[in-house]
């Protein structure tokens, strides 16, 4: 029952045009001003053109009846004209109006329609200029929240996966080199256990902070994982990215962390991998994870390649 009362009340709301739909099965061009102007010119034009057509045929042709024809007639052919660059000016915002929607849904694109005047075709730029601009808008952020790690703000491991794959085909097809650096926060459990796990995520937030402002605009940061990180260094050997590396976690050992975390400090254990002539992203990645747990067994607070 409530299905059936559903559908009703969507037919109620649908739009019918009637008169558009009639007129519109009728032969003739496409062109919006075209159309107008020919139903105008045959509902108004016409029935004069016969008239002074019959007048020229059965009236004998004086120079007075002469001259008020010619007069009518050039009347007749101006009031045509000006007919003609009215319905031009009136249909450019529509035609505005369909390449921006068309922009919209082909490209992406947000409209920039002019402000429209008080009259209906300007209020219809003004509605549709809103209504294209707010979805844009609401698009873009869905995306945003669908590429990006919802506690860091970092890329998502998703998103990741999908630009590296990416980046190792460039790299490979341009000859070159790429590497990418793991991080590991050293006994983050601790953090935790000791400070709570909503602090936690403050730490993780602080720690995404660092690593995007730390990053290169070509670099490719993510979580993914609850304290696990990755950088993507495009046309970096390994050892720039040690070193990219290195400098990056003397700045987050650096980092004051007292006001969060009172008397304790966060490090990070980093394995670096660059890749090699047919590696696949799992392979890059899990060379980086051999050389993560080497600076683990090597005591932490440490990069290893």
């Amino acid at each position: 029952m409530t299905t059936t009362v559903t559908q009703e009340k969507s037919a109620d709301s649908t739009i019918k045009l009637p008169l558009y739909n009639l007129v519109n099965r009728l032969p003739g061009p496409k062109n919006f001003a075209i159309k107008i102007f020919m139903f105008s010119f045959i509902g108004t034009q016409l029935p004069m053109f016969a008239l002074l057509l019959y007048v020229v045929m059965n009236v004998g042709m004086t120079a007075e009846i002469l001259t008020t024809v010619s007069i009518v007639l050039i009347t007749a052919l101006l009031g045509s004209a000006s007919t003609v660059m009215a319905l031009l000016a009136y249909t450019e915002p529509v035609t505005a109006v369909r390449k921006a929607l068309q922009n919209f849904t082909l490209q992406d694109t947000a409209p920039d329609l002019p402000q429209g005047s008080g009259d209906e075709i300007g209020e219809l730029m003004n509605n549709t200029q809103g209504a294209l601009k707010k979805l844009h808008s609401m698009l873009h952020n869905m995306h945003e929240m669908s590429i990006r790690d919802e506690l860091t703000g970092l890329y998502n491991r998703r998103f990741f996966t999908e630009q590296a794959d990416l980046l190792l085909i460039r790299a490979a097809r341009y000859e070159e080199p790429i590497a990418l650096v793991y991080i590991d926060i050293d006994h983050f459990k601790d953090v935790n256990d000791k400070f709570s796990h909503q602090v936690g995520d403050h730490a993780l937030r602080q720690m995404g902070t660092l690593l995007s402002d730390s990053a290169r605009g070509s670099d490719l940061t993510a979580r993914i994982g609850g304290d696990e990180f990755i950088i993507m260094f495009p046309n970096t050997n390994a050892a720039k990215a040690r070193l990219l590396g290195e400098r990056l976690r003397q700045n987050l050992s650096g980092h004051d962390w007292s006001a969060l975390l009172p008397g304790q400090r966060i490090t990070v254990s980093m394995g670096v991998a660059e890749a090699t002539p047919g590696d696949t992203l799992d392979q890059l990645l899990a060379r980086a994870d051999q050389n993560l747990y080497k600076a683990k067994d090597g005591g932490r607070d440490q990069i290893q390649a």
